[in-house]
């Protein structure tokens, strides 16, 4: 008999060989990415262009009028856990009320996994914050790589799925996928632009991400696969 509620894996499926071979050379792009950035070339450049964004003079602030300044505050809460954790929370109360109950579970799985791994690298890396600093915004935590580039990336991709799994729509999916790399890419330029994380924090905070969907996605094929040749997820 037919499962009642079957789990719509929040994450789109791939094949495992390919997930495994851009996991490992998007992994290979972000040690590089790591390693480059703590050259003096690598150094040289961040510093250029967190530079080239900011009025440097008795403080550092970013470029532009004030309401841009409070533009980029405002944007850059989008990939706040806050914000994350308010989206995740209705999202997941949805699927619920319509008794995807499961595909919730799974999604969950993904977006604390991806957000608690990010924090994880920080502390790994353990790396300074841009000495540039003015009064933009507070900051918390060290700079390697980027938590509001990944943890926006892996919550925001991952919630349009699951939503997106949900209709038959294709063009509708495509929508929600384009509104979740929006709502990162604008998170994660918001904080080079309020000059409080290097350029190459940002690009590793997304590749990162990218590598932890990938991975979620190899899993979700994986369990998959197995169900289908007798068991069940």
């Amino acid at each position: 008999m037919p499962e009642e509620n079957p789990i719509h894996y929040p994450i789109p499926m791939i094949n495992i060989g390919r997930g495994l071979i851009l996991s490992l050379i998007l992994t290979t792009t972000f040690a590089l990415i790591a390693w480059w950035a703590q050259t003096d070339a690598g150094s040289a450049v961040d510093r250029y262009l967190l530079l080239s964004l900011q009025s440097v003079g008795d403080t550092t602030s970013p470029r532009g009028p004030e309401w841009l300044h409070e533009a980029g505050r405002d944007l850059t809460a989008m990939g706040s856990i806050s914000v994350l954790l308010v989206s995740t929370i209705l999202v997941t109360g949805w699927l619920s009320v319509t008794g995807q109950w499961k595909t919730a579970l799974a999604m969950l799985v993904v977006i604390i996994g991806g957000v608690s791994a990010s924090f994880m690298l920080k502390w790994g890396f353990d790396q300074p914050r841009p000495d540039l600093l003015g009064e933009a915004t507070r900051v918390f935590t060290s700079s390697f790589p980027s938590s509001h580039a990944m943890a926006s990336l892996v919550t925001f991709v991952t919630l349009a799925f699951a939503l997106g799994r949900q209709t038959p729509s294709a063009r509708a999916s495509r929508y929600l996928l384009g509104c979740a790399l929006l709502l990162s890419l604008v998170s994660g330029l918001s904080r080079v632009y309020l000059g409080v994380h290097w350029p190459s924090d940002v690009l590793a905070g997304w590749i990162a991400g990218t590598v932890w969907l990938l991975l979620a996605s190899v899993v979700a094929a994986t369990w998959m696969k197995r169900a289908q040749e007798g068991g069940r997820p």
